[in-house]
């Protein structure tokens, strides 16, 4: 028999608090922007070396500001990358959760998919042994069991495909 990785209960206070906190988030970060797909062409391509010249540029201005152009003070300047620096800090703590959150999800997904292809092979069988409940059950549910090659060729039968095997599945062991 397996066993669940993920067991986890939702209560309304814990949905509750977890909306509450990515709505203060949201609240927290209000000067955000969402650039549409021209903006993002018309933006200079960021990657490693573009950011290092801007390291070593923000560092010489710091101690060489007389060369900084005078419609871009240093305190824009300063400010510039101060925000870009925190929003890459920050933007790597989120994904972090946001992998975990997809990982979780994911984990979740498979183990009730497990659990509902079992479910369906004990309705099948009880359907099976003649009790109508079971029968009416699994007409409803082998629809989501149909082979791929009924899929394709709509001549055919649609007959139900016994679910593949899985570790775990087999109830007897």
């Amino acid at each position: 028999m397996s066993t669940n990785k993920i067991s986890v209960e939702i209560t309304q206070e814990k949905d509750a608090s977890v909306n509450q906190a990515l709505d203060n988030l949201a609240t927290e970060l209000d000067f955000l922007v969402d650039l549409n797909v021209e903006d993002r062409k018309g933006l200079a391509k960021m990657g490693r070396k573009n950011l290092d010249i801007v390291s070593r540029s923000f560092q010489h201005a710091e101690g060489n500001p007389q060369f900084l152009p005078v419609y871009m003070p240093f305190e824009e300047f300063k400010k510039d990358v101060l925000l870009y620096q925190w929003l890459r800090k920050l933007e790597k703590k989120l994904d972090q959760v946001s992998d975990k959150l997809k990982d979780s999800a994911m984990l979740a997904e498979a183990e009730a998919y497990q659990t509902a292809r079992l479910y369906y092979k004990s309705v099948k069988a009880a359907a099976n042994a003649g009790d109508e409940a079971a029968e009416q059950i699994t007409r409803d549910l082998a629809v989501h069991f149909k082979t791929r090659g009924n899929r394709k060729n709509k001549t055919q039968p649609e007959t139900p495909e016994e679910p593949p095997e899985t570790p775990g599945d087999n109830p007897e062991a």
